[in-house]
């Protein structure tokens, strides 16, 4: 794939603005900007820590400043760039009618670049974030790009964001996990008989969110435009262009709607998140797209006790495809800090993709180990155990390990 010039010009930007910038021992812009280290924001990089998660709610600024900040004027203070490198091992056996097929897998890849070159506050009440990811010989995937506004002052406002966005901000068990992989509950779609392509992490749609935040307490409200199916295998984000909604969808002018509520009760990681979806999505039957009706009510609660940190969470679900079914799972998830750079943690997962098909379940155990060496670069490594039940004819085994190698300015 040759790069257009638009692309080459956007990199020669990144490139002068990133050669303005200061070395930072942080989150890169951010850090860049106010001068903090990582642990400043994070309980372990990705997750955030109160602190980190106010910031990110005020429009990647200190809540005090709403109304009162000015925008930077260094460039590197709003620009940022990441490469992630990744080995993985994969041995699958998969039970057939006349026997189990065994097989294995083993890759070392570059996993993508992803460019941030309008990401941080201007203004006294706006913000943007934009994430552009490159994989190898893929155009580019647009997972942000919003502009956020935020009213009020330093323990209650009210915010507003537009664009294209990840599902949810979560805190503690609702936030990005230290591994490489999200529960089932969030990566798992329900199934009965047919996949019903919806997960809860995972499509970066575009859409329209009012929120308010009281002290430890937020509240979010998103209207989303929801996803579109080409195939039976395979869901999209209704973002705009060539990923639109087509005047044949039976969805084409249904909106989903998502609302969180995460209250935070420690200042490093323990806090409780109520999220609700109620979806649809037009999928392929028998030649022609019928609407799923959906919805997905899960409940997320994780506490730290010295240096373990707690967490866990269970969903339901309910799909109309014609008929009616329910899926749920959950999680059960324990973190250890060994050092201030060094996390290790084990989560067991249990998903249920349909109650009323029998002998369907997926479980899996996971063991991860994540370690941030110093200056952006960070190492995780993951072991994942997936056990999936294939009905009368046995129990699919997956085992991976991945290790992937971060490095962010």
């Amino acid at each position: 794939m040759q790069p257009n010039k638009n692309w080459m010009t956007l990199v020669l930007t990144m490139i002068v603005g990133l050669s303005m910038a200061t070395t930072s021992y942080g989150m890169p812009n951010f850090a860049r900007r106010y001068n903090m280290s990582c642990a400043s924001c994070h309980n372990g990089i990705p997750r955030l820590n109160e602190f980190g998660f106010q910031f990110r709610a005020a429009g990647f600024r200190l809540p005090d400043e709403i109304g009162k900040g000015e925008s930077s004027t260094n460039a590197g203070d709003y620009i940022a760039a990441r490469t992630q490198t990744r080995f993985d091992y994969k041995t699958s056996d998969v039970p057939t009618a006349s026997g189990t097929t065994s097989s294995s897998n083993t890759q070392l890849t570059f996993h993508e670049v992803t460019f941030y070159p309008i990401t941080g506050a201007f203004g006294k009440n706006y913000a943007s974030l934009v994430e552009m990811s490159f994989l190898p010989d893929e155009p580019a995937e647009i997972e942000n790009a919003y502009v956020r506004a935020n009213y009020g002052d330093g323990n209650k406002f009210w915010s507003v964001r537009a664009g294209i966005f990840h599902p949810f901000e979560g805190y503690g068990a609702s936030d990005r996990p230290l591994g490489l992989s999200r529960p089932l509950i969030q990566s798992a779609a329900a199934n009965n008989g047919q996949s019903t392509l919806f997960k809860p992490w995972g499509f970066d749609q575009a859409g329209l969110e009012v929120g308010y935040t009281m002290d430890k307490t937020s509240f979010r409200a998103t209207v989303f435009n929801g996803l579109i199916a080409p195939n039976s295998t395979t869901a999209e984000p209704a973002q705009g262009g060539s990923l639109s909604k087509s005047s044949t969808q039976p969805s084409r002018d249904n909106k989903d709607v998502q609302l969180t509520a995460t209250h935070m009760l420690t200042d490093d990681g323990g806090g409780v998140t109520g999220y609700a979806y109620l979806g649809n999505v037009d999928l392929p039957v028998a030649g022609s797209l019928v609407k799923n009706s959906f919805q997905r009510y899960a409940l997320y609660g994780s506490y730290p006790v010295q240096k373990f940190l707690f967490l866990g969470g269970y969903q339901t679900g309910a799909d109309n495809l014609g008929t009616s079914f329910n899926s749920n799972g959950y999680f059960g998830e324990v973190n250890y800090n060994l050092s201030e750079p060094m996390w290790v943690g084990v989560r067991y997962d249990g998903f249920d993709p349909s109650t009323s098909t029998g002998q369907n379940e997926v479980s899996a155990l996971t063991a991860v180990a994540n370690f941030y060496a110093d200056s952006g670069l960070q190492f995780i490594g993951e072991f994942q155990n997936k056990a999936t039940k294939k009905g009368t004819l046995g129990t699919q085994t997956d085992n991976s390990v991945q290790v992937r190698m971060i490095f962010i300015f």
